[in-house]
Formats: structure tokens, C-alpha cells, sequence
């Protein structure tokens, strides 16, 4: 009997399948963020190659989302206390553009800024005009405009969030 059931057990096991848990959207964070196109600087998300860094920068008086464009320029936007409750952006903030080679040529694209590989809200990345984002920390390096995909063989893509378009209000949310 025991040889009956050791030998079922590893028949199981032997034939178990190895469960896919690759998605294109991630789950890992909990991210909640609502935008309109139509206002700067977020009009800048119309523009193919165009991205943005958003996080939240907090003080002891307030609360704001410190933004920053492909060219370095930055905004700063005062959140009010029911703003600053409703937006969560994930590990370490938003990276949210259009990239150039897109199928559809409407999508906005958002991926969290913190880095995959160190996985710490302090190690955000940076990223330039063509779309290349780097982590100081790591060395690690990824492609904004093709779905976040390591270019230089790290084992994880950028963790990536799903973003509605209506009318041109943004909202990512997982």
C-alpha cells in the first residue's frame, strides 16, 4: 500500500504541469492613477516617443505628483487630500507614454518606475529620448517603446499596468 501511494505520488508530480504565470500586466502593486490628456503636462502623452515619470513627493505640509518629461523638464502638481488617497502608483510612481511602435497608435502605455530587478520604491529609473530606461542601482536596462523588454539580458520586463483611454481621460488601474 505504501509502495502504491509513493508511486501515484510521483506520478503526480511527474506530470504535473508547470502553470504559466507570465502576464502582460502586473499585479504586484496596487496602482489607482486618473489623468486628462488635454492638460499639461499631460498632453504630452499624444505625442508617439513622449513619456513621463509621475510619483508622489510628500512633506510635512502637503503632497504633490513631481513630473517629469523625456526632456528632463519638471511640473509639480498640489494634490488634495482626496486625490492623495486615491492615487497609489505602485512600487516607485509611473512611467506613462505613447511608444513609437505601436500597433494601434492610440495606447498609452504605463509601467512602474521602480526597478523589476532591485524591487525598492528607491530605486527608480531614469530614461531618455529614445525611449531607454535605466536603473543607477542595478545597471539593468529596458525598451519603453517594445512592452518594457530587458535590453540587456535581466531576467524581468518592467512591470506593466493596464491604462484605459476615454475621451482622453487616462486611468491605470490593476
Amino acid at each position: 500500500m505504501k509502495r502504491c501511494f509513493i508511486l501515484v505520488l510521483s506520478l503526480l508530480f511527474a506530470t504535473a504541469c508547470e502553470r504559466n504565470s507570465y502576464s502582460l500586466y502586473s499585479r504586484r502593486y496596487h496602482v489607482s492613477f486618473t489623468c486628462d490628456m488635454a492638460v499639461s503636462p499631460y498632453n504630452q502623452l499624444s505625442t508617439p516617443g513622449r513619456f513621463l515619470s509621475i510619483r508622489k513627493i510628500r512633506t510635512d505640509k502637503e503632497c504633490k505628483l513631481h513630473i517629469v518629461d523625456t526632456d528632463s523638464a519638471k511640473f509639480d502638481l498640489e494634490l488634495d487630500a482626496r486625490q492623495d488617497a486615491l492615487f497609489d502608483l505602485g512600487l516607485g510612481g509611473l512611467i506613462m507614454g505613447k511608444p513609437l511602435f505601436n500597433n494601434d497608435g492610440n495606447s498609452v502605455w504605463a509601467y512602474d518606475l521602480g526597478c523589476p530587478e532591485c524591487e525598492r520604491s528607491d530605486a527608480r529609473l531614469s530614461f531618455d529620448q529614445q525611449g531607454n530606461a535605466s536603473c543607477a542601482k542595478c545597471g539593468g536596462k529596458w525598451a519603453l517603446n517594445t512592452d518594457g523588454v530587458s535590453t540587456n539580458g535581466k531576467n524581468r520586463p518592467l512591470f506593466r499596468y493596464p491604462v484605459v483611454n476615454n475621451n482622453g481621460v487616462l486611468t491605470v488601474a490593476n
